[in-house]
């Protein structure tokens, strides 16, 4: 042995013992801390990303950006705002892009952490927050449901800096391993779920084969399609009302944190407003002192207030139009969405002092949304689309006039759509749910020509600004030509 290595072997030998001992267990720390992060960045502990919509969000949030897609409209809140507002419908109507933030359960101080990393991506003109999360919540206090509910927020997000500036302010010191670690937050996998486990070890095996086009997704998540029915009806009028309004109170933090979001918005000179989406109107009892208690903080800033669910605002939101539930806390189904979001149109273009952009004259913002939901009601179909066509256009029926008839092919549906346009001007007269449309149609079977009645009906939950629109879902047919077609009223019994 050299003297340089009997050197070396005799000053580790006459270590202090307690140093030998953190030195080991400083490297075992690095050891571990580095096998964590290397399963952390691989995913093996990783939850269901199909059913993670949250993480979706932002994964889809830093794609469109990425790509030179500006977001002019930004949406902050949880649940409610999520099932609440439809992004597509909004853009589609609107003429310019929109994005819904929204992740399940969380708060406003959530939304402000959202809104900080958002725009350091991309400045929108436009900056809209839901009410629900201004709450009596602690960060630091957070119980176990709410708790799961910030980390699987907080993991979606991806600035390593925002994220890391946030987290004393969103969780508790025994919280932050688990808010930043899938693998320490995930643990037992190894016993209570092997299946996720295997699941995600044959997606890491398969990353660089997968080449699925993703579709435009800009952050809707509607999970009920069907309305209140008359058992939770029943309930609500023998019951009462599950919610107490009288009972809303809200904590100094988040008060405080809708004071951060009016600076920050101020600072970046980005225009800002506020949106309550409703409950079923039975829903709450002594909503007005909610209300008040909300409008203690709102009122003391100069921004717009939407609050769909007060009277005249909450108008037109029904039975069909919200979750049925007789829980305290409830959603809205994917018609009563489209019903607020229209809302929330008109509201934007009549009372909100912001100049957006028209985006509606560029040909690579339609192929954006081309085929989206919504889009056909607001737009044509392109010239050679062999899909989705224009039956006729600009037709006479007595005083009305049909803008347009046209036949769409649905995507992922077996069924295809035949959707007019009726000049809401022309047809203003009319009692638009009173009536159907009756359309005979000519239809190719089998090299055979023949002939089928198709009824529309009145669409209230899509109509623009200056077009009323009737539809119908059909089995695929291969239509020739539109033989006629009529106003038919409706029979009074049906009708109700």
């Amino acid at each position: 042995m050299s003297k340089k290595n009997k050197k070396i072997e005799h000053s580790v030998s006459t270590l202090n013992p307690l140093l030998k001992i953190f030195i080991k267990i400083s490297i075992l720390t690095i050891l571990v801390g580095g096998l964590v992060i290397y399963i952390d960045y691989n995913g093996y502990f990783n939850p269901n990303k199909s059913k993670d919509h949250t993480f979706k969000k932002w994964t889809s949030f830093y794609k469109l950006t990425d790509e030179k897609t500006e977001i002019d409209i930004m949406l902050f809140g949880n649940s409610h705002l999520y099932t609440g507002i439809n992004p597509k419908n909004l853009s589609l109507s609107i003429g310019a892009n929109s994005f819904v933030f929204a992740a399940p359960g969380t708060s406003i101080s959530d939304s402000y952490f959202g809104l900080k990393e958002a725009i350091k991506k991309n400045k929108p003109k436009l900056v809209i927050i839901e009410t629900y999360g201004i709450n009596d919540f602690n960060n630091y206090e957070f119980k176990k449901g709410s708790l799961s509910d910030q980390f699987i927020s907080f993991a979606a997000r991806k600035d390593l800096y925002t994220k890391l500036v946030s987290t004393p302010y969103l969780f508790n010191i025994d919280n932050y391993f688990y808010a930043w670690s899938t693998t320490i937050r995930n643990h037992d996998y190894l016993f209570n779920n092997q299946k996720q486990l295997k699941k995600n070890i044959e997606l890491i095996k398969n990353e660089g084969r997968r080449n699925k086009k993703e579709k435009l997704y800009l952050g809707r998540f509607v999970r009920f399609s069907t309305g209140l029915k008359n058992n939770i009806l029943h309930m609500y009028d023998s019951l009462g009302a599950p919610v107490n309004g009288a009972d809303y109170s809200y904590s100094k933090q988040a008060e405080s944190y809708v004071n951060k979001i009016v600076e920050l918005c101020k600072n970046k000179k980005i225009e800002l407003m506020f949106l309550t989406l409703p409950m079923y109107d039975k829903h709450t009892e002594n909503y007005a002192i909610w209300n008040d208690k909300l409008s203690e903080i709102l009122n003391k800033h100069p921004h717009k207030w939407l609050n769909l669910q007060n009277k005249p605002a909450y108008n037109g939101f029904n039975k069909v139009s919200f979750e049925d539930t007789y829980n305290t806390n409830q959603h809205m189904t994917y018609k009563g969405s489209l019903l607020a979001t229209n809302k929330l149109v008109n509201y934007i273009k009549d009372s909100i002092n912001v100049k957006l952009p028209n985006r509606k004259e560029d040909e690579e913002w339609h192929n954006l949304f081309y085929g989206s939901e919504g889009y056909f009601e607001n737009y044509s179909p392109k010239k050679g689309d062999k899909n989705n066509k224009i039956l006729f256009a600009n037709k006479k029926l007595g005083s009305i006039t049909i803008n347009e008839c046209l036949f769409l092919k649905i995507n992922n549906k077996k069924n295809n759509q035949v959707l007019v346009k009726l000049d809401k001007e022309s047809a203003k007269k009319i009692d638009l749910e009173g009536y159907k449309l009756q359309l005979m149609v000519r239809f190719k079977l089998k090299e055979e020509v023949k002939m089928a009645r198709i009824n529309l009906v009145y669409d209230q939950f899509h109509q623009t600004e200056n077009e009323i629109i009737f539809s119908s879902y059909v089995q695929p047919l291969s239509i020739l030509e539109v033989a006629s077609i009529k106003l038919v009223p409706i029979p009074a019994e049906k009708n109700k």
